[in-house]
């Protein structure tokens, strides 16, 4: 079973993009991505990654492997975001083998496995269109 661990992690040499972010550890030197990073784009979840350690923060290097998973993000209204639609697609998700985060209430990341991707993000699509329409913005 992996272990799970929080660390800061920077993506920018001069240390301005540091993340608190869930990995799990390979070596010392090399991390899964757990969650995504949301400040920055240069990796997601399921990535796997060098790093170098300076104190109590790791620097980004390289990405080793990307993840097969394919990233997508929605900002949700308040009534999306709490509707018994997005909790039905968010089940769909990790039943396709993927994984989601809300973050910050009203965004939604998603990653999923490439063949669901487009099917997976209409539902999305959808089911913002909808009720946004029929409820306004909230």
């Amino acid at each position: 079973m992996k272990q799970i661990r929080q660390l800061q992690l920077c993506f920018d040499e001069d240390g301005r993009e540091i993340e608190v972010l869930d990995v799990s550890m390979i070596d010392p030197d090399t991390l899964t991505i757990e969650e995504n990073p949301i400040f920055s784009e240069r990796v997601s979840f399921g990535d796997r990654i060098r790093v170098r350690r300076i104190g109590d923060v790791y620097y980004y290097i390289e990405t080793l492997r990307k993840s097969e998973l394919v990233r997508r993000s929605w900002l949700l209204s308040r009534r999306v975001s709490r509707s018994a639609e997005l909790s039905a697609a968010k089940a769909r998700i990790a039943e396709a083998g993927g994984n989601w985060e809300q973050v910050f209430g009203g965004l939604l990341v998603i990653n999923v496995p490439q063949a669901f991707e487009g099917g997976i993000a209409a539902d999305i699509d959808a089911i913002i269109a909808d009720i946004d329409r029929l409820g306004g913005q909230a």
